[in-house]
C-alpha cells in the first residue's frame, strides 16, 4: 500500500508498505524555534485534535485573530492554570495544534504563530517561518504512520527525515529494498526495528514485543522516499 504525506516544512513523504491492509491518515510533526524557545506543532485532521485534546484533558475555550489571518484557538492544556495552553490552527482541511510550555503565554503565543505562513494543500499543511521564528536545529521532520498489517498486527511508523537526505547509512544491518535493516538489542526495554535511507529513517514500533519480528520482516520491503 501507497501513500503520500506532506511534511509541515512542505516536503513530501511517499511512504509504501507493501503488506499494509490500511494505513489511516498519517500526523506530521515539526518545531519551531524563537530565541531559544522551541514548539511543537503537529498536523492532523479534526479527529486527529480530538484525541489529542481528549487524551489530554483539554479544552479550547478562546480564540484570537492573528496578523497573518489565521484564527487561533486556545484553552489551558489538561484545564490547569499552572500548565501552558493548548492550541490550534485550522489550515484548510487541516489542524495544526500543540501545547506551549507554561512560560509561553497568550501574547507570546500569539506573536510567534503571526510569524509563519500557513498554507493548505490536499496531503498536509504547510508552515513557513519567518522573521525571528526559524525551524529547530536539534528536531527532525516526522511523520507518524499507523499501520495494520495482516492477521490483526497493527504498528506505528515513526519517519523521520534525515538532516543531509545525500547518503544512506552503512552502520550496522542489512541492505534491503529501501534502505539498511537493523532492530533493537534484545535487552532494550523497547523492541523495534528500523529502515535507514537516504532521505528518511523509519523507526517501526510494533503493537506488543512479539511482533517485533514480523514488523521487521515487514520493514524489509518498504521504501520511504522525497517525492
Amino acid at each position: 500500500m501507497r501513500t503520500t504525506r506532506r511534511l509541515i516544512n512542505g516536503e513530501t513523504l511517499v511512504l509504501d508498505v507493501p503488506d499494509a491492509e490500511t494505513m489511516p491518515p498519517a500526523t506530521a510533526i515539526s518545531v519551531l524555534a524563537q530565541d531559544g524557545l522551541e514548539l511543537e506543532v503537529n498536523s492532523g485532521g479534526s479527529d486527529h485534535l480530538e484525541h489529542y485534546l481528549a487524551v489530554s484533558g483539554s479544552t479550547l475555550t478562546g480564540e484570537i485573530q492573528l496578523r497573518n489571518g489565521v484564527t487561533l484557538r486556545h484553552g489551558r492544556y489538561g484545564g490547569d492554570p499552572a500548565q501552558g495552553m493548548a492550541f490550534s490552527v485550522r489550515v484548510g482541511d487541516h489542524e495544526i495544534f500543540g501545547f506551549t510550555v507554561p512560560t509561553l503565554d497568550l501574547e507570546g503565543l500569539s506573536a510567534l504563530l503571526s510569524q509563519v505562513e500557513f498554507t493548505a494543500h490536499a496531503d498536509g499543511a504547510v508552515l513557513t517561518p519567518g522573521g525571528s521564528v526559524t525551524w529547530s536545529d536539534y528536531r527532525t521532520h516526522d511523520v507518524a504512520q499507523v499501520v495494520h498489517l495482516a492477521q490483526g498486527r497493527r504498528a506505528l511508523l515513526d519517519v523521520r527525515r534525515t538532516r543531509t537526505g545525500v547518503t544512506r547509512p552503512s552502520g550496522p544491518g542489512l541492505d534491503v529494498r529501501g534502505g539498511r535493516l537493523s532492530r533493537s538489542a534484545e535487552d532494550e526495554r523497547a523492541h523495534y526495528a528500523v529502515l535507514e535511507a537516504a532521505a528518511f529513517v523509519v523507526y517501526g514500533i510494533p503493537g506488543t514485543a512479539e511482533d517485533v519480528d514480523a514488523l521487521a520482516t515487514s520493514l524489509s520491503q518498504v521504501t520511504a522516499e522525497l517525492a
